[in-house]
Formats: C-alpha cells, sequence, structure tokens
C-alpha cells in the first residue's frame, strides 16, 4: 500500500468542524473578523426592524467584512465576489460559510457605500494607536482613474441642449394626444410610457448643462474681476496700460466646451500618451507608505488640489490623532504655483516642491542665499516687524541680480526662486528625492498588484466613497506586507477585550454580535 496523504472522500467529520481551523491563525480574514469585531457598525441596523418581523437579512458585519475582503483582493464586480463566496476558503470564513448573492451584495454597496468609505478613519486611529504610523516625511501626488463612463459620451453644449428640448418637445405632443384621447381627468404631466426610457438620460443631459453652465459662470466672473481690475489700475496711474486688453466673457458657453452624459461630475483628462474620462485620485502618503488622505477630484490640473488636500490632512489629523508636528511634505511640480506657495507659508509644516521636472531637480542652482533672506523679510513684514537697513540691503541685491532689460522680476519668479535656494542644498534634494520612492509605490499596488483601475461607482460623492475604500483596504495591504500584523492584532484583541468588559452596559450592536454567535452556537 502507497504512503499518501489524504483523505477518502467517503471519509467523514467525526466532530464538528470550525470552519476558522481551514486556514492559518495569522491569515488576514481572522484579523479582519476581529476589526470588524470592534467597529461601530450600529448604523447599518437603522433600515432594520428591532422586532424580528419581516424577512431575514445578512448580518451587516458579514456583509461589511466581505466587501471589504474583496477590494483586499481586487475583486468588486458583485458575480465575482458570488463565485468566490461558493469557492474561496477565505471568503467562506468572512461571510460565516453563508452564500449572499449578487443582487444582495450589489444592492448593499449602493445602500452604504458611503458608511463603509467612512471606516477609513476608525481604521487609520487604529494604526495610528498601535504605533505603526510614524510620520517624518509626506508625499502627495495623484493618479487618474478611468470613470465608468465612455470618452465617447463627451457632448458639446449646442448638442446637449438640442436634446433637451427635443425630448421636452417630444413630451410635450405626445401628452396633448393623450389628453385629447382620454379626456381633461389627465394632468398632463406623466411621462408616455414609450418615452420612460429616455427620463434618465435626459437628467444626465440636464446635469451635464448645469455643470457647463457652472464652469462658463466661474469663468466669466473670474473674466469679469480681471477687467475691472485693470480699469482700477488704469485710473491711478493714468496712463493706459501695456498689452491686449481683456475680452468680456460671452452669454454662452463655448461650442468646444464638452460634458459627458454618462458621468455629468467626470472630466476628460490626459494619461500617458491619450486621454480618458475619469477622476483625478490624489492621496497624502508617509513615509512607511501608509495612506493618510484620500482625495478625489474631477479638476484635471493637480496645483489646484494641494489646498484641499492638505486642509484634509488636517481633519483627518485631528479625528485620528495623528501628529504633524517637524513634517515635510514633497510634490512634484505639478503642484507649484505662487498660490500653493503663500499657503504653504502660513502653514507649520516644511514644504519642498520642484520647480522643473523630476529629472532635471539634481541641476538646480539657484541664486545666491541672500534671496532667502528676502524669504524672511516678508515673514517679518507680515508678522508687522521689520528692519529697514536690512530691507534696504535686500532691495539693492535685487536691484542689482534680478532686474535685467528683458526680466523684470515678479512675486512668482521671486517666490520661484526661493524655493529653488531651499532646494539647491544636496540634502535638500537628497531628501526630495525620496518623494517617488513614498508615494509611487501605492499607486502601483492599487493599479498593478490590485488591477484597480477605474471606479464602479458614478458621481463625485459615489466615487469618493469608493476611493477611500480603496485606500482603506491598501492601508491594510501594507499592515501585512510591512510584517506588523501580529502588532495591529494585539490591539485589536485588547480594544475588543475592553469593548467586552465595559461595565457601562452592553450596546446594542453587542447585543446583535452575540445574538448572531448564539444562533450559530444553537445550530
Amino acid at each position: 500500500m502507497y504512503h499518501t496523504i489524504g483523505r477518502d472522500f467517503e471519509q467523514l467529520y467525526l466532530l464538528p468542524e470550525d470552519i476558522r481551523d481551514w486556514v492559518p491563525n495569522d491569515d488576514f480574514c481572522h484579523i479582519l473578523i476581529d476589526l470588524l469585531s470592534i467597529l461601530d457598525l450600529s448604523p447599518l441596523y437603522n433600515e432594520y426592524r428591532e422586532d424580528g418581523q419581516g424577512a431575514a437579512f445578512y448580518h451587516p458585519e458579514i456583509m461589511t467584512g466581505l466587501i471589504i475582503y474583496s477590494y483586499f483582493h481586487g475583486v468588486r464586480s458583485s458575480r465575482q465576489i458570488e463565485n468566490k463566496c461558493r469557492y474561496d476558503v477565505g471568503f467562506r470564513i468572512v461571510t460565516r460559510n453563508s452564500l449572499p448573492d449578487h443582487s444582495t451584495i450589489s444592492r448593499f454597496i449602493k445602500k452604504n457605500s458611503s458608511f463603509i468609505g467612512q471606516l477609513f478613519i476608525p481604521v487609520l486611529t487604529l494604526l495610528n494607536e498601535a504605533g505603526l504610523i510614524n510620520n517624518v516625511l509626506l508625499a502627495l501626488d495623484g493618479t487618474k482613474m478611468k470613470a465608468n463612463a465612455s470618452l465617447g459620451s463627451n457632448m458639446p453644449y449646442e448638442k446637449i441642449e438640442g436634446e433637451i428640448q427635443k425630448y421636452l418637445k417630444e413630451v410635450q405632443e405626445k401628452d396633448e394626444v393623450e389628453d385629447h384621447l382620454y379626456g381633461p381627468e389627465k394632468t398632463g404631466n406623466e411621462v408616455p410610457d414609450d418615452l420612460k426610457t429616455h427620463s434618465r438620460r435626459m437628467k444626465r443631459f440636464i446635469a451635464a448643462k448645469e455643470r457647463l453652465d457652472a464652469e462658463h459662470n466661474e469663468k466669466s466672473r473670474k473674466q469679469e474681476e480681471k477687467i475691472l481690475q485693470r480699469e482700477e489700475e488704469e485710473i491711478e496711474s493714468g496712463k493706459r496700460k501695456r498689452g491686449r486688453r481683456p475680452k468680456k466673457p460671452s452669454k454662452n458657453p463655448d461650442e468646444q466646451s464638452l460634458a459627458n452624459t454618462t458621468d455629468p461630475e467626470s472630466s476628460m483628462m490626459k494619461s500617458g500618451p491619450g486621454c480618458i474620462q475619469g477622476y483625478n485620485g490624489q492621496v497624502i502618503v508617509n513615509q512607511d507608505g501608509y495612506i493618510l488622505v484620500p482625495f478625489l477630484s474631477n479638476l484635471a490640473v493637480d496645483y489646484g488640489l494641494l489646498q484641499p488636500c492638505y486642509e484634509r490632512l488636517e481633519e483627518i489629523a485631528q479625528l485620528t490623532g495623528l501628529s504633524l508636528e517637524h513634517l515635510i511634505l514633497l510634490t512634484d511640480a505639478g503642484y507649484w504655483s505662487y498660490e500653493n506657495y503663500l499657503y504653504m507659508k502660513q502653514q507649520n509644516i516644511g514644504f519642498l516642491c520642484s520647480t522643473c521636472h523630476e529629472p532635471d531637480i539634481f541641476s538646480i542652482r539657484g541664486l545666491e542665499r541672500s534671496l532667502l533672506d528676502l524669504d524672511r523679510i516678508s515673514n517679518q513684514l507680515y508678522d508687522g516687524v521689520c528692519c529697514i537697513p536690512t530691507l534696504a540691503s535686500i532691495g539693492d541685491w535685487c536691484t542689482r541680480n534680478l532686474i535685467t532689460d528683458d526680466n523684470y522680476p515678479t512675486p512668482a519668479s521671486i517666490a520661484k526662486g526661493i524655493m529653488e535656494v531651499i532646494m539647491t542644498p544636496y540634502g535638500a534634494k537628497k531628501l526630495y528625492a525620496q518623494r517617488k520612492a513614498i508615494v509611487e509605490p501605492a499607486f502601483g499596488w492599487i493599479k498593478e498588484n490590485r488591477n484597480i483601475r477605474k471606479l464602479q461607482r458614478r458621481g463625485t460623492s459615489h466615487c469618493q466613497d469608493e476611493w477611500n475604500l480603496i485606500c482603506l483596504t491598501q492601508n491594510l495591504r501594507k499592515v501585512c506586507s510591512r510584517g506588523e500584523l501580529k502588532k495591529f492584532r494585539e490591539l485589536i484583541l485588547q480594544k475588543k477585550q475592553e469593548f467586552i468588559c465595559n461595565k457601562g452596559g452592553v450596546s446594542e450592536y453587542l447585543f446583535h454580535y452575540c445574538l448572531m454567535h448564539y444562533h450559530l452556537w444553537a445550530e
């Protein structure tokens, strides 16, 4: 007889089996179950009756864990998740050996995507309490994520308006015919059956038109302010300024302005050699690779997203207890602007931003370091303190070094020169060289290893929730890859024990949690 390993199909279990024994004790599915046991999932119970009446529903802890575990492994299709629940051992443990169908999974995601995305904050808080997040360097960067919309669905303003008018005319004509046939009891507001399939499409047409109108109004306002400022300067100086006068804004949006009729809030963005219809996914990552801020926008350029990302960082720091002292934020040249420079000067954080192409950063040779004195004097002027002789010497230095026949310095060019002087020392360049190694691996994991290149939801708010979930699971993957899962689990078990032994009483969530396990034991 051969000496082999394995059992016959006819061999039965002699004792009741424990599904948790199917995988090793240090597998992520066990940590996820413990993690969910200490998170506050009570808002998910608001949609269900407490008296036990009505149809049974899957436990919210099971469904939430299933969604997080699926995104953790890069599985996002509801049908693929259902298939994984049949054949994947880890999925079967997370679902307690139950089998939710794809419709149930899809409905749960649509209803609770906002709540699941907000779990990014408590999970980050636990990582901070476990001592896994030690901030020294931060790096900000963005990547273009495809939207759930076709690039060919972009339409100009006039065509969108024409489609809306055509639809309204068809509805009106159909209603008039029905009023004539069926009498005056019809209100005339009902949408005919043969036009109901177009109603959702018309809502997207209207949303696309409203977005183009809003963008045009904002551009018109800025243009009018620019014209008014020029007129005021000419009145004060008594002379006409050189250069062409800015044109007055038009009444309607430009004919070349496009909006997408599938996802009106998405934008057409340059990505690689071509363009995509998508969103701009921003992250702030610390030196260990943990994502501190997930931020999504439909703005194609990066320089307009530095301020909202930093404001979001401050909000998250207050909620999670993260320390922002003695930190340096690294950004590439896409975030450089004079407005961003002034904004970051007012923050209690270091700021290094390249003003040129990334490969040319080590060739920067800024002006002599006297330019930094100009920066310090501007700070003193801001605080109401100024040394007149020093100011005079700096003014003389600027006259000799910055003003030429072909170049007259502007505040923006001086700010750029100051940043180049700050980046001139080798130590600053070596510090800035860590930017790529900090933030780029996060995008590589998300897009290459997890194959998440496209957002499944539509609309900025829904896509932001999905981006939060993607970054949440990326942080959990980072815990596993850094070998810190044991330390993280020790904190979770400690919190779980404190949660159970809390003398303040049993919460409603804990009651449902214990009740579910009682039924599993009774069966």
